[in-house]
């Protein structure tokens, strides 16, 4: 009786607990929904009203139309995917020769990649303005693409350098007796079994795209080429808060990403599981 007790105990003690947790991730995900589909009688009224009585689309017509947040969207979907790609390709080639080739230096070179994936992104963004200055990329979307390679790449080749290990070398060497050459082996062979380290490399590549703001807010200057993240510190203008626009805003750009891990959860569990464990 005692030990049904104690373990009763024990359960309401863990539920609570995590139900109180909960509360304090989704409520602030659930106000800012709110506040995006009320409208600014609601918003800024005296009480607190946790259920909106009239719900409204109005802020994300003025986020779009006023504000030009379909535009910034539509940037940062650019960055995004187009960093995505590249870093997965590169990292990909980058990390397979780190596994499988020999050559002079190559632990060093390895353990280099993650010393400057630590280097914080404040000491890179002078230099590279400097250089993007200099090849005359500058307020580009082009310029945060490969900008972002940064500090995408070194993380994503580190963690698929302990993915690939994982992967047994002799079915590459029965694909070269084959007749494959090395390129024709990683791409049939070694990426098809990486493929959750692969996706979690991408979905972490795309995350860091989408949410950027340093390089965003340092290297754009036109509002054509503005992405979100700058996009909505735009709508504070000194002590005046848009709240309306920006809770509309910050729907665009969490939706997405949200969407995006819903669906590959378990390719990143699992993948990043791998790259932690096998390296």
């Amino acid at each position: 009786m005692g030990v049904s007790l104690a373990r009763s105990r024990k359960t309401i003690a863990v539920y609570a607990t995590v139900i109180f947790y909960l509360v304090l991730v989704l409520f602030p995900l659930y106000w800012m929904f709110r506040s995006s589909i009320s409208d600014n009688a609601e918003m800024y009224g005296v009480a607190i009203q946790f259920i909106p009585s009239h719900l409204t689309f109005a802020q994300f017509d003025q986020a779009i139309q006023k504000w030009h947040f379909g535009l910034y969207l539509r940037n940062t979907i650019i960055v995004a995917v187009l960093t995505t790609l590249l870093t997965t390709i590169i990292s990909s080639l980058g990390a397979y020769s780190l596994v499988r080739l020999r050559y002079p230096a190559r632990g060093a070179l390895a353990r280099s990649i993650l010393f400057v994936y630590l280097i914080p992104g404040g000491f890179l963004f002078i230099p590279l303005f400097i250089i993007m200055d200099a090849i005359g990329l500058l307020d580009t979307l082009l310029s945060l693409v490969l900008t972002y390679q940064t500090f995408a790449i070194p993380f994503c080749t580190w963690m698929l350098i302990g993915y690939f290990k994982g992967i047994s070398p002799e079915m590459e060497d029965a694909a070269l007796i084959d007749g494959c050459t090395r390129l024709e082996s990683l791409r049939k062979v070694l990426l098809p079994l990486a493929a959750p380290g692969l996706v979690a490399a991408g979905i972490f590549t795309f995350t860091l795209s989408w949410n950027e703001f340093l390089y965003a807010l340092i290297f754009i200057q036109s509002d054509d080429a503005r992405t979100l993240p700058v996009g909505l510190a735009g709508l504070i203008r000194g002590d005046i808060y848009l709240w309306g626009p920006m809770m509309a805003g910050s729907v665009m750009a969490a939706v997405p990403v949200m969407f995006l891990y819903m669906l590959a959860q378990r390719f990143v569990v699992q993948g990043l599981a791998a790259g932690a464990v096998k390296g």
